[in-house]
């Protein structure tokens, strides 16, 4: 039987979403859509990351209503995030700004600026060596 669900109404992501939609559609487990509309009898129009998506009733559960409290809290959390991946972005600005005044140059140069950091990272004495290669391996990684 299909489970019923209104416009408007929050739900999630239910565990046995196929992995199709998981990947095409970003719709992972747990995560929470918006109903926006039913075409027919256990299909729901859904609102995933602000895009209208059609799914099976089935791969969606009922979300418990959560406090005004609690939205708010998540709402800080989210704006926290937000605020530390921004405090990052402006720190890794100013190194890379840091590097060309330093290097002399006009023109930023990604791999010049990950090898000379790494070598900045060897030199700290106050490191020890897991965390100088934990360092190294975090600028490395980044595109």
């Amino acid at each position: 039987m299909a489970r019923k669900f209104e416009n408007g109404e929050i739900a999630a992501i239910a565990d046995n979403i196929p992995t199709y939609e998981r990947t095409q559609y970003g719709l992972l487990p747990g995560t929470e859509v918006e109903i926006v509309g039913t075409a027919y009898n256990g299909y729901a129009v859904i609102t995933p990351k602000g895009l209208k998506h059609g799914v099976y009733t089935k791969y969606l559960v009922k979300c418990v209503p959560t406090s005004s409290i609690d939205k708010f809290t998540k709402l800080i959390e989210q704006a926290t995030e937000k605020i530390a991946r921004t405090k990052a972005f402006i720190a890794e600005t100013k190194a890379k700004i840091d590097f060309m005044k330093e290097v002399g140059t006009e023109t930023f140069d990604e791999n010049e600026f990950k090898a000379f950091h790494t070598l900045t990272i060897i030199e700290q004495g106050n490191m020890s060596k897991i965390e100088k290669a934990k360092a190294i391996a975090a600028l490395i990684s980044k595109k």
